[in-house]
């Protein structure tokens, strides 16, 4: 059976619908109703004039720091409906993409969060 591929409009917020399902660029491309992952590659640069990997993970850093400031739950439950192993993989992903580490993001000012992510939402846009 063919599955029908969903407008390409609708990409991010699909994404941002079905974030803990979506860890990788082929499964949002699957999701998207895409067999081949370049194709939905391809379609979303022409479209948004970026990548979907790094939108991918800029969706992924504001879901994981909501999560880490507004819940109670733990690093470990956090990264893994993030599709991230453990909480030391949590731990690189934001300190690779971030400069810091969850247990700072938990702390961080508000302001400073947002500074951070401008910086990585500025590559996004």
């Amino acid at each position: 059976m063919r599955r029908e591929t969903v407008n390409i409009t609708r990409a991010v917020d699909l994404l941002e619908a079905n974030l803990m399902d979506v860890a990788r660029v082929t499964e949002w491309a699957n999701l998207m109703g895409y067999k081949n992952p370049k194709k939905f590659s391809r379609r979303f640069l022409r479209h948004y004039t970026v990548r979907p990997q790094p939108v991918l993970e800029y969706t992924r850093l504001k879901s994981i720091i909501d999560q880490l400031r507004n819940t109670n739950r733990s690093n470990f439950d956090i990264a893994r409906t993030h599709g991230i192993p453990d909480e030391k993989g949590l731990n690189k992903f934001t300190n690779y993409h971030l400069d810091s580490s969850p247990t700072d993001l938990k702390k961080m000012p508000e302001q400073k969060i947002r500074e951070k992510l401008e910086r990585l939402g500025s590559k996004v846009r």
